[in-house]
């Protein structure tokens, strides 16, 4: 009897820990919980969103970093020049500037000085 026992022992502790036993499943989700990994199989969309939640934040990464996103101050100021000297022509400017035109010609205010606006004249009717 104690032979059968001994083998036996010696036969759990040889088949490891990957078997497909409950010792074995609970050892890998185990091991996967301690290093990060996915714990239990999942499908190709779950494993899609484990990736997209692994990854780098956008602001860490190389390619979108500071330097991705143009200077827009700069831009702005640069296509404001081309306009003055006839080289670029931006038709919502041009759009917006025929629309102050017709405002003031009906004797609209497009844009009152600060501190002249609406709510100061309520103000000052108080």
């Amino acid at each position: 009897m104690v032979g059968r026992v001994m083998a036996s022992r010696i036969s759990h502790v040889s088949r490891g820990i990957s078997a497909d036993s409950a010792f074995g499943k609970r050892m890998d989700r185990l091991s996967n919980r301690i290093f990060g990994e996915v714990v239990r199989p999942t499908d190709v969309r779950s494993m899609k969103v484990v990736r997209v939640l692994t990854a780098d934040p956008l602001d860490q990464r190389e390619d979108k970093g500071v330097g991705y996103f143009p200077n827009q101050p700069m831009f702005h100021y640069l296509t404001k020049m081309l306009r003055l000297h006839g080289l670029y022509q931006d038709d919502h400017v041009i759009w917006r500037q025929i629309q102050d035109e017709q405002k003031s010609a009906r004797g609209k205010v497009v844009s009152p000085p600060i501190g002249q606006g609406k709510r100061a004249q309520l103000r000052g009717k108080k």
